[in-house]
């Protein structure tokens, strides 16, 4: 990498898009509460941290839900192949007792 090119990836990070929207006055005021009561600086770091941790459980969502599927599939096969052709007993009667 040339030092030209060095330079433009670090101004890069540091270049920073300007978004500007409106809320209600109640939300307004529960973000205040929460700047004071997390320490935020300002509502602009508060607004990245949400946007961040958004995108960051959207991103968990989608692999526990992928793990979920697989673990819904093995279990699927599991029970599957113990019974093979026999009739699988109902969910009621599977939590008798319980």
């Amino acid at each position: 990498m040339h030092y030209t090119e060095h330079i433009e990836s670090i101004l890069i990070l540091y270049i920073m898009s300007i978004v500007n929207f409106e809320v209600k006055t109640p939300l307004e005021q529960k973000i205040k509460k929460a700047i004071k009561e997390y320490g935020f600086i300002s509502k602009a770091e508060f607004f990245r941290f949400a946007a961040i941790n958004f995108i960051h459980q959207r991103e968990i969502s989608k692999i526990e839900d992928a793990r979920l599927q697989y673990l819904s599939s093995e279990l699927e096969k599991t029970v599957s192949k113990k019974f093979k052709k026999e009739n699988i007993p109902s969910i009621e009667t599977q939590l008798e007792g319980i």
